[in-house]
């Protein structure tokens, strides 16, 4: 296979500010060079000329709910057969490829649609990101009786059936064990799991090579989570000054997910809006700026597909929202994407545009450091390259 040398770059390589001039050459799959200037170039080398357009990684949607289809246009219903909801599945994967999104973390699925869906992405027998399949939730009971059967979720009682249902889970294919373990952020009415049952299901997915990522909100119960070793905090409503300590000793993955509470701040009577506070958006205004400037491990996400506020497809305006409205740099941001979201995927060498790296990357008309709405613009994401693979638009710029 020949190489693709990619000259007069842009280069936002997911770490430092945009460099001009720069020359990337990648040989398969990877990256082999990344050089200021020009490099020579052999007979069965591919040229490809940016003129000036930016080069940036592939970016990551760490919180996706592949099969969350309820809101938007041609929505299917939650209870809706497995295989229908395994083709819409398909479909918010292939929307999120086409938005820049090289990779996408489950955060909870129904049935064991991340599972089957992330095989076949692997074995290339259909077109999208990468996929790190989730399980379903795992939701605590509120008695010890309650059946744990009849819901899109898992619902368990105490160390041992969380236990089971994590181990059960990674055997349906799961690499993210997703629970809920505390009400807030939408999610009105749920019993707080204890920090046993936290700590027996994240036990069972290290022991077994996976991770857990935990729906909470307050700051008692992020601390709780932290400690019983959660990988990934979704949401983190109301932490404070010891949560970001927490998060930064234990390498906590933290996502906020902004997008949605502040458009519905915005709107009352939209879908969903009814479901967060505009108080607790206020609060994380205030707080995640403190949080980043600390160095806590932002990656960007909602519950898209949730709502209809929410579709699929509207990821990139998070991105926006956390410039424009959380006071967040558009290079912070970039980097939360990038950066954060490659080290988030456990898959190694994702993230960064450098030597050795993962060849995901995407050329864009403009520099979204300098304007992040370019990325919200379909027209303005020229290629998508996965895998050294162009998989999404037209190459610019082959000599």
């Amino acid at each position: 296979m020949s190489r693709v040398v990619f000259r007069n770059t842009y280069l936002l390589d997911g770490l430092h500010s945009g460099q001009r001039n720069t020359t990337v050459v990648v040989d398969g799959d990877r990256i082999i060079e990344v050089k200021q200037g020009s490099v020579g170039t052999g007979l069965n080398d591919t040229v490809v000329d940016l003129q000036g357009k930016t080069m940036m990684p592939g970016m990551v949607s760490g919180h996706f709910h592949a099969a969350y289809s309820m809101g938007g246009e041609n929505k299917v219903a939650m209870n809706a057969p497995a295989m229908q909801q395994g083709l819409w599945a398909l479909a918010n994967t292939q929307k999120a490829l086409r938005a820049g999104y090289t990779s996408v973390v489950g955060a909870g699925t129904f049935h064991d649609i991340d599972g089957r869906l992330a095989e076949a992405l692997d074995a290339g027998v259909v077109v999208g990101p990468r996929l790190i399949p989730s399980s379903r939730a795992l939701s605590p009971k509120v008695a010890s009786d309650e059946s744990g059967e009849g819901t899109p979720w898992v619902k368990c009682w105490g160390a041992d059936e969380f236990r089971a249902a994590a181990i059960n889970e990674i055997e349906r294919g799961a690499r993210v064990i997703k629970l809920f373990a505390a009400q807030g952020h939408a999610m009105r009415s749920c019993r707080e799991m204890t920090f046993d049952e936290l700590k027996a299901a994240t036990d069972a997915a290290h022991e077994r090579g996976a991770r857990t990522r935990a729906h909470v909100c307050g700051r008692d119960q992020v601390l709780k989570c932290i400690r019983a070793g959660v990988d990934i905090i979704d949401h983190a409503d109301w932490m404070d000054d010891e949560c970001i300590d927490a998060m930064l000793e234990n390498g906590s993955f933290v996502l906020p997910s902004m997008y949605s509470p502040f458009l519905s701040a915005g709107d009352p009577t939209l879908d969903g809006a009814g479901f967060y506070d505009k108080k607790d958006f206020e609060y994380m205004q205030r707080e995640v700026p403190i949080a980043n400037a600390r160095g806590v491990k932002f990656v960007p996400g909602d519950d898209y597909g949730f709502f209809d506020m929410l579709p699929h497809g509207a990821y990139s305006g998070e991105m926006a929202c956390y410039v424009e409205q959380v006071g967040i740099s558009a290079l912070d941001v970039i980097k939360w994407a990038t950066a954060h979201g490659g080290e988030m995927t456990g898959i190694p060498d994702l993230g960064t545009i450098a030597p050795g790296k993962l060849a995901d990357m995407l050329i864009v008309d403009g520099d979204p450091s300098a304007d992040i709405n370019i990325l919200s613009k379909p027209e303005r994401l020229l290629a998508v390259i996965k895998g050294g693979a162009l998989v999404s638009g037209v190459m610019p710029g082959v000599l």
